[in-house]
């Protein structure tokens, strides 16, 4: 089975995740509030359906691998995964 990246996360240096549909949106940004960790540094990037994390690089590579839906336009370039060309 091929991985599909499904949601934007952000990995803390401890290995926490938060999910959102877009980086530090609402619901990441309530996620963050109800830890006690600095968000500030967190590593920003995707997961697939089985939760694995994946920086933008990483993402992208998995996106154009399984011909998954994408805007190169509003993503500006095919190099790193940003949510904006995902969605």
């Amino acid at each position: 089975m091929k991985n599909i990246i499904v949601c934007a996360a952000c990995q803390h240096e401890e290995g926490s995740i938060v999910l959102g549909a877009r980086h530090f949106d609402d619901r990441m940004r309530e996620q963050i509030r109800r830890t006690a960790l600095d968000w500030t540094m967190a590593e920003q990037g995707f997961i697939d359906q089985f939760g694995n994390f994946y920086d933008r690089k990483e993402a992208m590579e998995i996106v154009k691998r399984n011909s998954q839906p994408f805007n190169i336009k509003r993503n500006g370039g095919d190099e790193f995964l940003f949510s904006e060309g995902l969605y």
